[in-house]
């Protein structure tokens, strides 16, 4: 009896052990949800999205919902109205907000270079021929308005040699420009993939006349750093991994581009943006948040008066959770 009890009692937990462990390895760990807002998806989505295509939100436990806008500073007051946990877009778009004491910080920052261009007609031979001309701009105080005004001084042309006039989107702009509306106008650089057919020239580069210049960062608010601070960390470190992959594997980067941002087999777009992007070092794996430029950009809308007076930008900036996803994605 004594050893029957015993081999039966055995038997029992030898079976709760295999019960136990069946458990542990068929529950996957948690995802948290996590929305993060871009100026909607072009040829850079290749970039912009490989974290959430590519898997590496899975790989850190999180699941990236990307929410496209139409423009920036939609995506901030939906960031502001607490609909959003993060989102991408020129500091341009927050720097009057934070300069008001908006409860924004700036985390991170995938794009430092601005890839960005002056286009024209082809009958413009250089900036000087601009003057006394209509330039094609979005809404004052927006990126393409800053941008054009910065690019124009850079080469020799104060914003009182020219009258700026709204033209719309990227691409109405550029088409404004091809059809003789405006004499020229800044958009997103993959416009110069179809110049011939839109009737217009890359006049001036960005990466090269306004080398200062940031052109992306990432934003959340201090609540968000305070209550989600552990899924930050996760995002961004399937940030930094997506980006590092798509810097490596142009495949990948173009593959993802078209997909998310339904372009047929032979657009050139994504592939521009790719080569442009590294030759110029316009993007950056590890996020860092190049302070020298966001100051300059900072003083430089001073001068523009579309900022009323300056400031220290370091106050605008929190590194610490970037840092701590770097040493997660080191390890």
């Amino acid at each position: 009896m004594i050893h029957r009890s015993f081999n039966a009692r055995l038997a029992c937990a030898f079976a709760g052990v295999i019960l136990a462990s069946t458990a542990m390895t068929s529950v996957a760990p948690a995802q948290e949800a996590w929305r993060h807002g871009i100026v909607e998806a072009k040829g850079d989505s290749g970039f912009l999205f490989q974290a959430a295509e590519g898997g590496f939100d899975d790989k850190h436990s999180i699941s990236i919902d990307m929410v496209q806008f139409t423009g920036g500073p939609t995506a901030l007051k939906a960031l502001i109205a607490g609909d959003l946990d993060s989102f991408e877009a020129s500091p341009v778009i927050a720097l009057s907000a934070l300069h008001q004491g908006a409860d924004v910080k700036i985390i991170g920052c995938d794009w430092p270079g601005m890839t960005y261009t002056v286009f024209s007609g082809k009958d413009i031979a250089s900036a000087a021929d601009l003057k006394g001309k209509t330039i094609g701009v979005s809404a004052p105080g927006s990126l393409p308005d800053i941008f054009t005004r910065l690019a124009l001084e850079a080469s020799g042309v104060a914003s009182t040699d020219v009258t700026f006039a709204n033209a719309g989107g990227s691409a109405d702009r550029v088409k404004a420009v091809g059809g003789g509306v405006v004499a020229a106008a800044a958009s997103s650089s993959e416009f110069a993939v179809d110049a011939d057919a839109l009737n217009v020239k890359p006049l001036l580069k960005g990466a090269e006349v306004t080398p200062q210049f940031l052109k992306v960062c990432i934003m959340t608010t201090g609540k968000k750093i305070a209550e989600r601070r552990e899924a930050m960390t996760n995002f961004l470190a399937a940030e930094m991994e997506g980006l590092a992959h798509a810097i490596a594997n142009k495949d990948a980067m173009l593959e993802v581009a078209r997909k998310v941002g339904h372009l047929p087999e032979d657009d050139k777009t994504a592939e521009f943006i790719y080569n442009e992007a590294l030759e110029y070092k316009a993007i950056n794996a590890d996020l860092a948040i190049p302070l020298d430029k966001l100051q300059w950009v900072d003083d430089e809308m001073v001068k523009l008066k579309f900022l009323d007076a300056n400031a220290d930008t370091k106050n605008f900036v929190d590194d610490s959770v970037r840092t701590e996803a770097l040493a997660r994605v080191k390890k």
